[in-house]
């Protein structure tokens, strides 16, 4: 007899579980009934409430290309660095188009690299000035410390007027979103992750792994150009990436056009 009760306790607490699984990810697919149950789970490398504050910014906050057209944004944060010029090499010589979020202590001493992507037509953002996580931020001194600051830099050494931002770790509120809105920055996110950052998987394997893994139409993918110790295996495993994404059929775009 206590072996049925301790069955019964048993069921009954995996289905009172399992029902309030159900109810947190239906309240998350609920954010948007744009935002269907297979994109929610395509995405498990990105965290939830990525979506949740793109639906709240009312287009201030990008995470991926909204019209279903087969088109990809390859991004990359942190440069410009000598691997940013090695990085334009690859995307050059397929003919396909990134975008590069720099920070703005970096800009004065690579202008030469940042002349190269200008003229073959790559798109350059802002990353903030010196990679602060600006989650804590008052949004004004986030501006002044790291946003404005770096908007400035791009206008000067490279003659550039950015109205995107990419958030260092990914780290914004909601209300720092709103606030970039209300001065015309867009805040991009991302909703593919090589983790190319990381180096228990950033093997060049793995990195186009996740690629073919969790492509899929309007993704916005983060990348770096700054060397986790492994740059090499990530310029081949980016020319592959390319490849495989042309013979499914994918356009690579800047995040200008990725909507």
């Amino acid at each position: 007899m206590k072996r049925v009760l301790k069955i019964i306790s048993v069921l009954l607490i995996s289905i009172l579980f399992n029902s309030c699984v159900t109810k947190k990810n239906a309240a998350i697919v609920g954010t948007n009934a744009n935002v269907s149950k297979l994109q929610v789970d395509s995405l498990p490398l990105i965290p939830k409430y990525f979506l949740e504050q793109e639906v709240l910014s009312q287009g201030n906050c990008l995470v991926r290309g909204r019209n279903g057209k087969k088109i990809v944004a390859l991004t990359f944060d942190d440069g410009p660095t000598d691997l940013s010029n090695k990085i334009l090499d690859v995307l050059n010589r397929n003919r396909v188009k990134a975008t590069f979020f720099w920070l703005g202590k970096n800009l004065a001493d690579k202008r030469e690299i940042i002349e190269k992507a200008k003229k073959s037509g790559h798109q350059i953002a802002n990353h903030s000035w010196d990679h602060t996580n600006g989650y804590k931020l008052d949004e004004n001194l986030l501006w002044e410390q790291q946003i404005g600051r770096t908007i400035e830099e791009l206008k000067t050494v490279a003659g550039i007027q950015s109205n995107y931002y990419r958030p260092p770790f990914g780290g914004i509120t909601q209300k720092q979103i709103d606030f970039l809105g209300s001065k015309g920055i867009t805040t991009v996110l991302w909703s593919l992750t090589t983790m190319d950052w990381d180096k228990t998987q950033n093997n060049g394997i793995d990195l186009e792994n996740k690629f073919k893994n969790y492509l899929h139409p309007g993704a916005i993918v983060l990348m770096h150009d700054q060397d986790f110790g492994k740059s090499e295996e990530m310029l081949v495993a980016l020319e592959k990436m390319i490849l495989y994404g042309k013979l499914q059929g994918y356009t690579f775009v800047t995040i200008e056009k990725i909507n």
